[in-house]
Protein backbone atom coordinates (compact mmCIF):
# COMPACT_ATOMS: atom_id res chain seq x y z
CA UNK A 1 0.00 0.00 0.00
CA UNK A 2 1.51 3.00 -0.79
CA UNK A 3 2.06 5.81 1.51
CA UNK A 4 2.66 9.56 0.90
CA UNK A 5 4.29 12.79 2.30
CA UNK A 6 1.35 15.28 1.87
CA UNK A 7 3.37 17.74 3.64
CA UNK A 8 6.12 18.83 5.75
CA UNK A 9 8.27 21.69 7.51
CA UNK A 10 11.40 22.22 9.26
CA UNK A 11 13.39 24.43 12.05
CA UNK A 12 17.39 24.37 12.74
CA UNK A 13 20.33 26.54 12.91
CA UNK A 14 20.03 27.23 9.04
CA UNK A 15 16.41 28.50 9.16
CA UNK A 16 13.16 29.08 11.33
CA UNK A 17 11.29 27.23 7.88
CA UNK A 18 11.90 24.90 5.28
CA UNK A 19 12.53 27.67 2.91
CA UNK A 20 15.30 29.12 4.30
CA UNK A 21 16.98 26.13 5.86
CA UNK A 22 17.35 24.87 1.89
CA UNK A 23 18.38 28.45 0.66
CA UNK A 24 21.23 28.51 3.54
CA UNK A 25 21.71 24.86 2.10
CA UNK A 26 22.67 25.97 -1.05
CA UNK A 27 24.46 29.08 0.01
CA UNK A 28 27.17 26.28 1.43
CA UNK A 29 27.28 28.29 4.82
CA UNK A 30 27.54 26.71 7.83
CA UNK A 31 24.99 28.19 11.08
CA UNK A 32 27.75 26.50 13.80
CA UNK A 33 28.49 28.82 15.60
CA UNK A 34 31.04 28.93 19.23
CA UNK A 35 28.42 28.93 22.54
CA UNK A 36 29.37 28.73 26.35
CA UNK A 37 27.29 26.62 28.16
CA UNK A 38 27.91 26.05 31.86
CA UNK A 39 31.41 27.56 31.01
CA UNK A 40 32.83 25.86 28.70
CA UNK A 41 32.45 26.55 24.99
CA UNK A 42 31.04 24.21 22.22
CA UNK A 43 30.72 24.57 18.56
CA UNK A 44 26.84 24.07 18.03
CA UNK A 45 23.98 25.12 16.02
CA UNK A 46 21.55 27.05 17.98
CA UNK A 47 17.76 28.21 16.66
CA UNK A 48 17.38 32.32 17.36
CA UNK A 49 13.75 33.83 17.80
CA UNK A 50 11.97 30.66 18.93
CA UNK A 51 8.43 32.02 20.13
CA UNK A 52 7.16 31.12 23.51
CA UNK A 53 4.34 29.18 23.22
CA UNK A 54 0.96 30.44 22.07
CA UNK A 55 -1.46 29.20 24.47
CA UNK A 56 -1.81 27.71 28.04
CA UNK A 57 0.46 24.49 27.89
CA UNK A 58 0.25 21.99 30.66
CA UNK A 59 3.80 22.59 33.31
CA UNK A 60 4.83 19.21 31.92
CA UNK A 61 5.27 19.88 28.10
CA UNK A 62 6.94 23.27 28.77
CA UNK A 63 10.68 22.22 27.45
CA UNK A 64 12.79 23.79 24.71
CA UNK A 65 12.60 20.36 22.84
CA UNK A 66 8.38 21.46 22.58
CA UNK A 67 8.90 24.91 21.96
CA UNK A 68 10.87 23.80 18.57
CA UNK A 69 7.76 21.62 17.95
CA UNK A 70 5.33 24.64 18.73
CA UNK A 71 7.03 26.74 16.21
CA UNK A 72 6.70 23.78 13.67
CA UNK A 73 2.86 23.66 14.75
CA UNK A 74 2.08 27.29 14.19
CA UNK A 75 3.76 26.94 11.04
CA UNK A 76 2.22 24.38 10.02
CA UNK A 77 -1.21 25.45 10.87
CA UNK A 78 -3.03 25.57 7.35
CA UNK A 79 -2.58 21.95 6.64
CA UNK A 80 -3.11 21.03 9.89
CA UNK A 81 -6.43 22.34 9.50
CA UNK A 82 -6.75 20.83 6.11
CA UNK A 83 -5.95 17.37 7.64
CA UNK A 84 -8.34 17.94 10.38
CA UNK A 85 -11.07 18.57 7.94
CA UNK A 86 -10.68 15.52 5.69
CA UNK A 87 -9.66 12.85 8.55
CA UNK A 88 -11.28 12.30 12.48
CA UNK A 89 -9.07 12.90 15.39
CA UNK A 90 -9.68 9.89 16.42
CA UNK A 91 -7.74 8.38 13.23
CA UNK A 92 -4.72 10.54 13.11
CA UNK A 93 -1.44 9.66 15.01
CA UNK A 94 1.39 11.38 16.50
CA UNK A 95 5.06 9.88 16.25
CA UNK A 96 8.42 11.80 17.32
CA UNK A 97 11.56 10.44 16.84
CA UNK A 98 13.90 12.29 20.18
CA UNK A 99 16.37 11.68 22.94
CA UNK A 100 16.80 14.61 24.76
CA UNK A 101 12.75 15.51 25.85
CA UNK A 102 12.98 17.92 28.84
CA UNK A 103 16.67 16.48 29.98
CA UNK A 104 17.60 20.24 30.38
CA UNK A 105 14.46 21.56 32.58
CA UNK A 106 14.73 19.03 34.96
CA UNK A 107 18.22 19.85 36.76
CA UNK A 108 15.77 21.80 38.41
CA UNK A 109 12.86 19.82 39.11
CA UNK A 110 15.80 17.47 40.61
CA UNK A 111 16.57 20.19 42.49
CA UNK A 112 13.43 21.10 43.99
CA UNK A 113 12.54 17.78 44.55
CA UNK A 114 9.47 17.93 42.08
CA UNK A 115 9.33 14.01 41.39
CA UNK A 116 6.03 13.92 39.12
CA UNK A 117 7.31 16.51 36.77
CA UNK A 118 10.33 15.13 36.77
CA UNK A 119 9.17 11.77 35.32
CA UNK A 120 6.91 13.06 33.10
CA UNK A 121 8.95 15.49 31.76
CA UNK A 122 11.54 13.72 31.45
CA UNK A 123 9.93 10.54 29.31
CA UNK A 124 10.92 10.45 26.04
CA UNK A 125 7.04 10.16 24.98
CA UNK A 126 6.91 13.64 26.17
CA UNK A 127 6.92 15.04 22.81
CA UNK A 128 4.94 12.96 21.02
CA UNK A 129 2.40 13.35 23.81
CA UNK A 130 2.48 17.30 23.88
CA UNK A 131 1.76 17.60 20.07
CA UNK A 132 -0.90 14.99 20.61
CA UNK A 133 -2.25 17.18 23.57
CA UNK A 134 -1.76 20.28 22.04
CA UNK A 135 -3.45 19.42 19.01
CA UNK A 136 -6.49 17.55 20.76
CA UNK A 137 -5.97 14.26 18.99
CA UNK A 138 -7.56 11.18 20.48
CA UNK A 139 -5.31 8.37 18.52
CA UNK A 140 -1.81 6.66 19.10
CA UNK A 141 1.02 8.75 20.26
CA UNK A 142 4.35 7.70 21.06
CA UNK A 143 8.13 8.46 20.83
CA UNK A 144 11.49 6.56 18.67
CA UNK A 145 13.91 7.03 20.93
CA UNK A 146 17.05 5.11 19.38
CA UNK A 147 19.69 7.66 19.09
CA UNK A 148 20.88 9.15 15.49
CA UNK A 149 18.60 7.00 13.57
CA UNK A 150 15.30 7.90 15.33
CA UNK A 151 14.22 10.77 13.28
CA UNK A 152 14.49 8.24 9.78
CA UNK A 153 12.41 5.57 11.58
CA UNK A 154 9.29 7.76 12.84
CA UNK A 155 8.94 6.86 8.57
CA UNK A 156 8.60 3.23 8.93
CA UNK A 157 6.90 3.36 12.34
CA UNK A 158 4.18 6.07 10.24
CA UNK A 159 3.91 3.13 7.46
CA UNK A 160 3.35 0.47 9.55
CA UNK A 161 0.17 2.48 11.57
CA UNK A 162 -1.17 2.93 8.05
CA UNK A 163 -0.66 0.27 6.56
CA UNK A 164 -2.57 -1.58 9.14
CA UNK A 165 -5.48 0.74 9.67
CA UNK A 166 -4.60 1.48 12.84
CA UNK A 167 -4.82 5.43 11.54
CA UNK A 168 -5.95 7.09 8.61
CA UNK A 169 -2.77 10.00 8.89
CA UNK A 170 0.44 10.56 11.18
CA UNK A 171 2.05 13.26 12.09
CA UNK A 172 5.30 12.28 12.81
CA UNK A 173 8.99 13.46 12.50
CA UNK A 174 11.83 14.48 14.45
CA UNK A 175 13.39 16.96 17.16
CA UNK A 176 16.18 17.38 19.84
CA UNK A 177 17.28 20.42 21.49
CA UNK A 178 20.67 21.31 22.99
CA UNK A 179 21.51 20.29 26.74
CA UNK A 180 24.06 20.65 28.68
CA UNK A 181 23.66 16.18 29.27
CA UNK A 182 23.73 15.63 25.99
CA UNK A 183 26.87 18.08 25.22
CA UNK A 184 29.13 16.78 28.07
CA UNK A 185 28.45 13.04 27.24
CA UNK A 186 29.42 13.52 23.39
CA UNK A 187 32.86 15.52 25.10
CA UNK A 188 33.45 12.81 26.73
CA UNK A 189 33.77 10.19 23.73
CA UNK A 190 36.68 12.74 22.44
CA UNK A 191 34.63 13.23 19.19
CA UNK A 192 33.33 16.90 19.16
CA UNK A 193 35.06 19.12 16.93
CA UNK A 194 36.30 22.74 18.10
CA UNK A 195 35.96 24.53 14.31
CA UNK A 196 32.68 23.47 11.91
CA UNK A 197 32.41 19.54 11.13
CA UNK A 198 34.17 18.75 7.83
CA UNK A 199 33.28 15.40 7.26
CA UNK A 200 35.25 12.95 4.73
CA UNK A 201 38.05 15.51 4.94
CA UNK A 202 41.77 14.41 6.15
CA UNK A 203 41.69 17.53 8.33
CA UNK A 204 37.99 16.49 9.87
CA UNK A 205 38.31 16.42 13.85
CA UNK A 206 34.51 15.28 14.52
CA UNK A 207 30.94 16.64 14.71
CA UNK A 208 29.09 19.76 16.00
CA UNK A 209 26.32 19.15 18.20
CA UNK A 210 22.84 21.46 16.81
CA UNK A 211 19.12 21.17 17.75
CA UNK A 212 16.47 21.38 15.04
CA UNK A 213 13.01 19.53 14.06
CA UNK A 214 10.94 18.52 11.34
CA UNK A 215 7.49 17.36 10.82
CA UNK A 216 5.28 15.15 8.19
CA UNK A 217 2.14 14.41 7.93
CA UNK A 218 1.74 11.03 6.12
CA UNK A 219 -0.83 8.83 4.41
CA UNK A 220 -2.28 7.12 2.11
CA UNK A 221 -3.79 10.46 -0.05
CA UNK A 222 -1.76 10.83 -3.33
CA UNK A 223 0.88 13.36 -3.72
CA UNK A 224 3.42 14.10 -5.84
CA UNK A 225 6.31 12.36 -3.07
CA UNK A 226 5.82 8.64 -2.02
CA UNK A 227 7.77 7.00 0.71
CA UNK A 228 8.83 3.89 -1.81
CA UNK A 229 11.28 1.68 0.85
CA UNK A 230 12.32 1.57 4.18
CA UNK A 231 14.48 -0.90 5.54
CA UNK A 232 15.66 -1.08 9.64
CA UNK A 233 18.00 -3.17 11.72
CA UNK A 234 20.63 -3.21 14.05
CA UNK A 235 24.16 -5.47 14.10
CA UNK A 236 25.01 -4.58 17.75
CA UNK A 237 28.33 -4.14 17.20
CA UNK A 238 29.40 -1.51 19.56
CA UNK A 239 27.95 1.13 21.86
CA UNK A 240 29.46 3.96 19.90
CA UNK A 241 31.17 2.91 16.21
CA UNK A 242 30.41 1.09 13.75
CA UNK A 243 30.80 -2.22 12.09
CA UNK A 244 33.53 -1.69 9.35
CA UNK A 245 32.78 -4.57 7.15
CA UNK A 246 29.14 -2.70 6.79
CA UNK A 247 27.22 -5.85 6.19
CA UNK A 248 24.26 -4.47 8.50
CA UNK A 249 24.03 -1.31 6.59
CA UNK A 250 24.33 -2.75 3.59
CA UNK A 251 21.87 -5.00 3.62
CA UNK A 252 19.27 -2.19 4.97
CA UNK A 253 20.06 -0.08 1.79
CA UNK A 254 19.54 -3.24 -0.46
CA UNK A 255 16.23 -4.08 1.43
CA UNK A 256 14.91 -0.58 0.97
CA UNK A 257 15.86 -0.57 -2.63
CA UNK A 258 13.94 -4.04 -2.93
CA UNK A 259 10.88 -2.67 -1.48
CA UNK A 260 11.00 0.59 -3.67
CA UNK A 261 11.61 -1.95 -6.74
CA UNK A 262 14.28 0.04 -7.69
CA UNK A 263 18.49 -0.66 -8.71
CA UNK A 264 21.66 1.50 -7.21
CA UNK A 265 21.72 3.22 -10.53
CA UNK A 266 17.85 4.28 -10.04
CA UNK A 267 19.01 6.52 -6.69
CA UNK A 268 19.40 10.55 -7.95
CA UNK A 269 21.39 11.56 -4.77
CA UNK A 270 21.98 10.03 -1.15
CA UNK A 271 21.85 12.26 2.01
CA UNK A 272 24.98 10.93 3.85
CA UNK A 273 24.60 10.17 7.79
CA UNK A 274 28.38 12.17 7.39
CA UNK A 275 29.48 12.84 11.07
CA UNK A 276 32.72 13.50 10.53
CA UNK A 277 34.18 11.10 13.44
CA UNK A 278 36.83 8.65 11.70
CA UNK A 279 34.98 5.50 12.88
CA UNK A 280 31.41 6.77 10.66
CA UNK A 281 33.12 8.26 7.55
CA UNK A 282 35.82 5.26 7.23
CA UNK A 283 32.83 2.99 7.21
CA UNK A 284 30.35 5.16 5.21
CA UNK A 285 32.89 5.85 2.50
CA UNK A 286 33.35 1.70 1.73
CA UNK A 287 29.30 1.20 2.13
CA UNK A 288 28.59 3.97 -0.26
CA UNK A 289 31.83 3.21 -2.88
CA UNK A 290 30.70 -0.55 -2.60
CA UNK A 291 27.11 0.30 -3.56
CA UNK A 292 26.65 3.67 -5.19
CA UNK A 293 30.31 4.56 -6.76
CA UNK A 294 29.01 7.55 -8.97
CA UNK A 295 25.93 8.27 -7.47
CA UNK A 296 25.62 12.37 -5.96
CA UNK A 297 25.63 12.58 -2.47
CA UNK A 298 26.49 15.05 0.63
CA UNK A 299 26.30 15.46 4.33
CA UNK A 300 24.48 18.07 5.55
CA UNK A 301 25.69 17.75 9.08
CA UNK A 302 28.92 20.04 7.71
CA UNK A 303 26.25 22.80 7.31
CA UNK A 304 23.67 22.88 10.37
CA UNK A 305 25.41 19.92 13.05
CA UNK A 306 24.52 16.88 14.01
CA UNK A 307 20.79 17.18 15.63
CA UNK A 308 21.00 13.71 16.58
CA UNK A 309 17.12 12.57 17.08
CA UNK A 310 16.03 14.86 14.62
CA UNK A 311 19.04 14.22 12.24
CA UNK A 312 16.74 11.73 9.90
CA UNK A 313 13.75 14.01 9.60
CA UNK A 314 15.48 17.27 8.19
CA UNK A 315 17.51 15.13 6.13
CA UNK A 316 14.21 13.55 5.00
CA UNK A 317 12.89 16.97 4.42
CA UNK A 318 16.00 18.07 2.71
CA UNK A 319 15.09 15.42 0.22
CA UNK A 320 11.49 15.99 -0.04
CA UNK A 321 12.79 19.81 -1.08
CA UNK A 322 15.12 18.77 -3.66
CA UNK A 323 11.95 16.52 -5.39
CA UNK A 324 9.82 18.65 -5.00
CA UNK A 325 12.11 21.73 -6.80
CA UNK A 326 13.06 18.90 -9.63
CA UNK A 327 9.02 18.26 -10.05
CA UNK A 328 8.70 22.32 -10.68
CA UNK A 329 11.55 23.21 -12.49
CA UNK A 330 12.84 19.43 -13.93
CA UNK A 331 15.94 19.66 -12.33
CA UNK A 332 17.11 20.71 -8.67
CA UNK A 333 20.08 21.92 -6.94
CA UNK A 334 21.76 19.40 -4.92
CA UNK A 335 22.63 19.69 -1.15
CA UNK A 336 26.26 20.67 -1.29
CA UNK A 337 28.83 18.56 0.73
CA UNK A 338 30.74 21.21 2.39
CA UNK A 339 34.45 20.80 3.80
CA UNK A 340 37.70 21.59 2.90
CA UNK A 341 37.80 20.28 -0.01
CA UNK A 342 40.79 17.82 1.66
CA UNK A 343 39.20 14.32 1.02
CA UNK A 344 41.01 11.90 3.29
CA UNK A 345 42.99 9.61 0.54
CA UNK A 346 42.54 6.70 2.95
CA UNK A 347 38.91 6.63 1.77
CA UNK A 348 37.69 4.99 -1.52
CA UNK A 349 36.20 8.16 -3.54
CA UNK A 350 32.53 8.64 -2.88
CA UNK A 351 30.86 11.15 -5.72
CA UNK A 352 30.34 14.44 -3.14
CA UNK A 353 28.06 17.51 -4.74
CA UNK A 354 30.07 20.75 -5.27
CA UNK A 355 28.35 23.88 -5.04
CA UNK A 356 26.35 24.80 -7.64
CA UNK A 357 25.30 21.34 -9.16
CA UNK A 358 22.06 20.69 -10.60
CA UNK A 359 20.36 17.58 -11.88
CA UNK A 360 17.31 15.52 -12.14
CA UNK A 361 16.21 13.80 -9.02
CA UNK A 362 13.59 11.45 -8.95
CA UNK A 363 14.81 9.11 -6.15
CA UNK A 364 16.24 9.70 -3.35
CA UNK A 365 18.11 8.01 -0.20
CA UNK A 366 18.88 9.15 3.12
CA UNK A 367 20.60 6.83 5.82
CA UNK A 368 21.02 7.06 9.37
CA UNK A 369 23.26 5.23 11.95
CA UNK A 370 23.62 5.04 15.45
CA UNK A 371 24.94 4.46 18.47
CA UNK A 372 24.63 0.58 19.70
CA UNK A 373 24.60 -0.54 16.23
CA UNK A 374 21.14 0.50 15.06
CA UNK A 375 21.13 1.57 10.79
CA UNK A 376 18.52 2.40 9.08
CA UNK A 377 17.30 3.61 5.19
CA UNK A 378 14.43 5.53 3.99
CA UNK A 379 13.86 6.39 0.09
CA UNK A 380 11.61 9.19 -0.96
CA UNK A 381 10.28 9.59 -4.96
CA UNK A 382 7.98 10.32 -7.31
Amino acid sequence: MSIYINTYDGICSLGNNKNEIMQNIFKCKPSVTKNQIQSKDFMVGKIENLQDFSKDVKEIYKTRTNLILHHLLLNMQEPLNELFAKFSKERIAVIIGTTTAGVEENYKSMQKIEPQLFFTRNSLSNASEFVKDYLGLKSLAFSVSCACTSGAKVFIEAARLINSNMCDAVICGGVDSLNTLTLYGFDSLEILSQKNSIPFSNNREGINISEGAALFILSKDRSDIQLKGYCANNDAFHITKPNENFSAQKDAILNALKMSNLKPTDIDYINLHGTGTNANDKMEANLINDIFPNTLCSSTKGLMGHTLGAAGALEALICANIINQSLQNNQSQIPPHHYDGIYDKELPKINLAKLNTNSKIKNCLSISFAFGGDNSAIILGV
